[in-house]
């Protein structure tokens, strides 16, 4: 199994492939079956989670994300990430048109690795609120903009 210092290095690498657009090396760093226990319903496997994706690469095309901390739990080959994102809504984002407006915010990723060096589980949490509220989507009672 990765150690914890090649635990950390697979996390830096696989946001490097995505920000510098290498979504084919970013896929790749996911195993064909991964578990996603975020995804919708037929978002399966590496193919399923690679169509959301490519959902949100489409709406954010300048989505980058920014590590801001790692942590390890190499008994459990685990690795929990806190990171910046941000992008500007140029398309569709799940069905939310697009405003053409920028946003920044955080997410927080757990990912299980295996000996392989590929992603077999994902778990997110983000600010998808404070994210729609940037874009205007949603309105702050009180509260003109953003």
């Amino acid at each position: 199994m990765p150690t914890a210092p090649e635990m950390t290095a697979l996390v830096h690498k696989m946001y490097r492939h995505w920000n510098d657009g290498e979504m084919e090396a970013f896929y790749d760093m996911l195993d064909e079956h991964v578990k996603d226990h975020n995804a919708g319903e037929g978002e399966t496997g590496r193919a399923g989670v690679r169509a959301a994706l490519d959902t949100i690469r489409g709406a954010f095309p300048d989505h980058r994300y920014t590590v801001e901390r790692v942590v390890v739990d190499a008994a459990q080959n685990m690795v929990a990430v806190h990171l910046t994102c941000t992008g500007t809504q140029k398309g569709d984002f799940f069905g939310v048109a697009p405003s053409g407006k920028p946003a920044t915010w955080k997410e927080i990723r757990i990912a299980a690795w295996n000996e392989a060096g590929r992603c077999t589980d994902h778990w997110a949490v983000g600010d998808t609120m404070g994210m729609l509220l940037q874009l205007g989507h949603l309105k702050w009672p009180g509260r003109a903009s953003w």
